[in-house]
């Protein structure tokens, strides 16, 4: 099982309890188990200040369907939305992490063989945050095993969580790698740099990458879930929007004088889990402007980073403080 995110229409988000699994071909598919609405916290019920337990609700709903599954497995879907410090004191009891077997090239790149093209750009550009990575993308990594045994939307909830780590220039990069623009520039010594490529010729091949995409049944088919819109899957019209309507509306260096002086809604009283998150009051958060903000949750982030000895739990309730947080500073 895991954590799912929708984005609404007016930027909320909607969260659901979601699971991969296998059909009779082998193909993994997903489905949603259970609706958490905007505040999964709501099916916390915290006994005394150092216990908890989940709803039995949830319990409930999701082994009507038929699902197996252990209370390990829920309890660390909620414990992004755990109250910090009853977060600290579960953690210290928290011991799983055992030495995780080592396998050999030969044994990964067998493993890893069915991984597609755009997951090993997008996690290689995430893990190296660099253009050049179309020989690292092919190569058989470690890292890339986080990809297995996860349906198309599994995939899509891990990635995404990633990309919030990402600043607008490195967003920009970002998207110019992962639709592998640089092949089409080749064998130009500058391929690699956004900057130095006729814009008009960029968003070209971005469109036709994204449009070839949307028509790739390897990609979407195993286990999307299903879109009521028209056109483009949301899989793939975030980064339509995201390249359109977010990097290259303003200067995507030296940042906008405009968005510096931007009026800045007041903090709401249920952010408070979100300041502290981030380390933070509500009056030193009021105080930042937009560029110090992002500042600080990158800090934290590569401070928190499970790849750098951090809490997993920890990293994500530090990205979704900063999604929600930052709509403060637009």
């Amino acid at each position: 099982m895991y954590l799912a995110r929708h984005h609404q229409k007016d930027g909320s988000i909607k969260y659901f309890i979601r699971h991969s699994y296998q059909d009779k071909s082998d193909a993994w598919l997903s489905k949603s188990l259970f609706s958490l609405g905007h505040d999964p916290e709501e099916f916390i019920v915290y006994v005394g200040d150092r216990s908890f337990y989940i709803d039995p609700a949830v319990e409930e709903a999701i082994s009507s369907q038929g699902v197996v599954f252990n209370y390990d497995e829920l309890e660390k879907i909620f414990m992004p939305f755990l109250d910090p410090e009853i977060r600290r004191v579960v953690e210290q009891f928290d011991r799983h992490w055992g030495k995780r077997r080592r396998y050999s090239r030969v044994e990964l790149a067998a493993m890893q063989k069915d991984i597609h093209p755009f997951d090993r750009r997008r996690l290689c550009f995430l893990k190296f945050c660099h253009t050049k990575i179309e020989n690292l993308s092919n190569q058989p990594f470690p890292f890339f095993n986080i990809l297995l045994n996860k349906s198309r939307d599994e995939i899509e909830q891990v990635l995404e969580g990633m990309e919030y780590m990402l600043n607008p220039r490195e967003k920009r990069e970002y998207l110019y790698a992962i639709f592998d623009i640089p092949r089409r520039f080749a064998p130009r010594l500058t391929r690699f740099i956004p900057d130095a490529q006729d814009q008009d010729l960029i968003d070209k091949y971005l469109l036709e990458e994204i449009c070839r995409l949307d028509q790739d049944s390897i990609f979407l088919d195993q286990g999307a879930v299903p879109s009521k819109a028209k056109g483009l899957h949301p899989y793939l019209r975030k980064y339509l929007i995201q390249y359109f309507d977010v990097l290259y509306k303003w200067p995507t260096t030296g940042g906008s004088a405009w968005h510096n002086t931007m009026w800045q809604p007041p903090a709401r009283s249920s952010d408070e889990k979100h300041f502290r998150a981030m380390g933070i009051s509500a009056g030193e958060f009021s105080r930042m402007k937009k560029k110090e903000f992002t500042l600080l949750f990158r800090r934290k982030a590569l401070e928190l980073h499970p790849d750098k000895g951090g809490s997993h739990e920890a990293f994500i309730a530090l990205q979704q403080a900063y999604q929600v947080l930052i709509r403060r500073k637009t």
